[in-house]
């Protein structure tokens, strides 16, 4: 990737930090308000990076955000995890998708990326999940946890 198209994609991101498209859990996920503190109800035993490190990979990490690249290669499935801040989703690639919930039942299985790639997502916090990618393709996202 080119510096340019580099650069672009981050004043992207950093213009869409605010916007909010739908989520798999649906819209009562996403209540919370860009940057609102809330209250873990999860212990940190679940957080992303501690439970599925080796999909969650800390890119930059300050008082105000965390940046995490997440990647679950084809025929992975992630640890149980959860994120306990709001965040933003910067989805690169993606094929297959099988998300499970907390009790390991299947709460999305898409057999395709959407039609557009890249997309962006608001995400509130996401109680504990798990994403398997049953395809062919890398699942790529830039996740960006606000702490504030």
């Amino acid at each position: 990737m080119s510096m340019k198209a580099s650069s672009w994609g981050l004043l992207g991101l950093g213009l869409i930090l605010g916007y909010s498209a739908p989520h798999w859990l649906g819209d009562a996920a996403h209540a919370a308000a860009p940057g609102a503190k809330v209250a873990c109800p999860w212990g940190p035993e679940l957080d992303a990076v501690r439970a599925a490190p080796d999909n969650h990979k800390v890119l930059l990490e300050n008082d105000r955000v965390r940046v995490l690249d997440v990647t679950v290669l084809p025929g992975q499935r992630e640890p149980l995890h959860a994120h306990c801040n709001a965040s933003v989703l910067y989805v690169m690639q993606r094929g297959a998708l099988r998300e499970r919930n907390g009790e390991g039942r299947i709460v999305r299985d898409e057999a395709a990326a959407p039609a557009t790639l890249p997309i962006t997502q608001w995400h509130a916090t996401e109680p504990p999940h798990s994403v398997e990618n049953p395809g062919t393709v890398p699942i790529r996202i830039l996740r960006v946890e606000l702490k504030e």
